[in-house]
């Protein structure tokens, strides 16, 4: 087994372990128990994949929470209705993607069953090929995501590199070290750690997808314990990472 794999493999254990101590114990208000059960049965049902491809052709993002309207007063986002936040979210992705890319969402693309056909044409519209890290809403047959094109779905992913990192919906608990975890769910509210996470909702990241390159750059400063403006968002800490490289 290479040390990738050996990584996946603990990446799983780890998941398995959260998520049963969330079973065992009262379920955060984020999350319903049939999700936890749900989410659970995935993990145990295979191992998470490892992600290969380049970071440079690979866009991320999480919770796009598409059709729903209580996501703008829930998670104070600027727009005045869930239509014209999807309609921003599908512009900015069409503009930085491109046809041989590849864009990984880390769940929760949409809730509460208010996926709809034209949801489902602008996804089929995006350029390049998607990976969906299932969220607790993802795994509610409620909101049908069998209906998109979805090239691979896991309930974690691994990209190798420098550091590893480690791409779950919920952030997790207990982060390997030497890894860093890149995560989405909790929205416009910071990680758990300022060094050993990264939130990619889209709250954090100006409603646009990110690249995995410049997530894999501000880890890799996160790793070396710099303090990277931790009260700030994602998008904005990359923006500092990035001009201060030479």
């Amino acid at each position: 087994m290479t040390a990738p794999e050996e990584l996946a493999e603990r990446l799983r254990t780890v998941y398995i372990e959260e998520l049963s101590r969330a079973r065992r114990e009262p379920v955060p208000k984020s999350l319903h128990a049939t999700q936890v059960r749900a989410m659970l049965h995935r993990a145990h049902d295979g191992s998470p994949m490892l992600y290969e491809e380049p970071d440079d052709r690979t866009w991320i993002w999480s919770d796009l929470h598409l059709g729903h309207k209580f996501s703008i007063g829930a998670f104070d986002r600027p727009f005045r209705t869930a239509q014209a936040a999807d309609k921003a979210m599908h512009r900015a992705w069409i503009a930085r993607a491109a046809d041989g890319d590849t864009t990984v969402c880390l769940g929760d693309v949409s809730v509460d069953g208010c996926l709809q056909p034209h949801h489902v044409m602008r996804w089929r519209q995006a350029p390049g090929s998607k990976v969906l890290v299932l969220g607790n809403h993802d795994v509610d047959p409620i909101n049908k995501i069998g209906l998109l094109d979805i090239e691979r779905t896991a309930l974690a992913l691994v990209a190798p590199g420098d550091p590893p990192l480690l791409l779950t919906h919920v952030p997790l608990i207990q982060v390997p070290q030497g890894t860093v975890n890149v995560h989405g769910h909790i929205h416009e509210k910071a990680s758990p750690t300022p060094n050993r996470h990264i939130n990619v909702s889209v709250e954090q990241l100006g409603y646009a997808p990110a690249k995995l390159k410049d997530i894999r750059l501000l880890a890799r400063t996160l790793r070396e314990r710099r303090n990277v403006a931790a009260r700030e968002n994602t998008s904005r800490r990359i923006d500092i990472v990035k001009a201060a490289m030479p």
